[in-house]
């Protein structure tokens, strides 16, 4: 604080990121988005009750004229990129973009071993990025986020702070906006994954196939509940800390709950 007082130096001159959520509407010129939308595979024959009913909720929200926040720009002070090694002595700063909902779906599967699965056993993990029927749509509008990206930080004043980009290299003048190999190359995780355990009712009882019920505890085992992002069938317009923290609570409300319900029984 007497830094800053005294100076505007200091701990207090420094922001760890920047955070917006925009639609696709207001970053993806109207004519490409809506034929980006037009490649959106027939809901028709879907493989499951789950991945059907998630598919038409995915498709309401691409809706060009939608104002959802669809795509999460994040500029943080430090070099994010586990792909680039920053020069001592210099200052970098990246700008990230995070896909909210994505209809590209990955797995996660119990290793598969001739012995007993125990604890310390990692699981198998593929976030299939840009695959599956839809996979183009995703791989689409990560690309158009990277040019808006460009376009964010060869906007002044924040590019009068930037001497240059470093990572993905600039390309030869008039290529700017080819960033379709850099976005299939280099496409990662931002740490937020869910819906490994999604809630919704058993087939038999009408419903779409999940592993939870609506109190959380899991299909066809007694005395077991789910408490946490793996329940959330979709994806949110925000990190995912807050939501985690509602789940908390309700979670320790229906426990507490049953318990009540079991003890007066």
């Amino acid at each position: 604080m007497a830094s800053y007082a005294t100076s505007a130096e200091g701990p207090l001159t420094q922001i760890p990121s920047s955070v917006c959520y925009l639609p696709f509407s207001a970053i993806i010129p109207t004519s490409k988005l809506c034929n980006i939308a037009s490649q959106i595979s027939s809901d028709s024959k879907p493989p499951c009750r789950y991945t059907f009913l998630r598919h038409n909720i995915l498709k309401k929200r691409f809706n060009p004229e939608s104002h959802l926040g669809q795509i999460e720009f994040n500029f943080d002070t430090s070099n994010y990129s586990s792909h680039f090694t920053p020069e001592p002595g210099k200052k970098y700063a990246t700008m990230m973009q995070m896909l909210q909902y994505p209809f590209s779906v990955g797995s996660i599967h119990i290793p598969a071993s001739t012995t007993k699965t125990t604890i310390q056993a990692r699981p198998v993990i593929d976030p299939k990025y840009y695959q599956g029927d839809d996979g183009e749509i995703d791989f689409l509008t990560m690309v158009e986020s990277q040019v808006f990206s460009h376009k964010i930080t060869t906007t002044a004043p924040l590019s009068s702070m930037i001497v240059k980009r470093v990572f993905p290299p600039l390309p030869e003048k008039g290529k700017e906006d080819d960033l379709h190999e850099y976005v299939r190359n280099y496409t990662t995780t931002d740490w937020h994954p869910i819906g490994t355990c999604a809630m919704g009712p058993l087939p038999e009882e009408g419903g779409v196939g999940g592993v939870v019920d609506s109190r959380l505890r899991v299909h066809g085992i007694n005395r077991l509940r789910v408490i946490d992002a793996s329940i959330m069938p979709l994806h949110v317009s925000a990190h995912i800390q807050a939501t985690v923290y509602a789940i908390a609570e309700k979670g320790a409300s229906l426990i507490l709950e049953d318990y009540d319900a079991i003890s007066k029984g």
